[in-house]
């Protein structure tokens, strides 16, 4: 799976997501750092990559429809570690495949998912 990671996500993570296997690119690696969030969704289109962020931009379904994607993860805001947030993502793509959520807007929570 190609996976885009905001640069408003938790650093290991894109490191980690490597680790097992996923194709992964960090918008914080890149030479351009502050793009815009049009410029992200373009990209994972033209990637055809979900995205994993923290951006509740990403949540708007009229300025980035998630079922032109495969797929957004959004990571709900709250006082999550590193590895927290890190452990929720990774445990979210183990337990679902692609096709759960390709094409959807993911919500993960502390405690729970929402997937639309």
């Amino acid at each position: 799976m190609k996976i885009v990671v905001d640069e408003n996500v938790s650093y290991g993570l894109a490191e980690r997501l490597r680790k097992e296997g996923h194709e992964v690119i960090s918008i914080s690696e890149l030479p351009d750092r502050g793009v815009l969030d049009e410029d992200i969704y373009a990209f994972i289109l033209r990637e055809q990559s979900v995205l994993i962020t923290r951006d509740y931009h990403f949540t708007n379904p009229v300025r980035f429809p998630a079922e032109k994607t495969k797929g957004i993860i959004y990571i709900r805001h709250g006082n999550l570690k590193s590895e927290e947030e890190i452990a929720m993502v990774e445990n979210f793509l183990h337990d679902h495949d692609l096709e759960v959520f390709q094409q959807k807007l993911v919500t993960l929570y502390r405690d729970s998912i929402r997937i639309r």
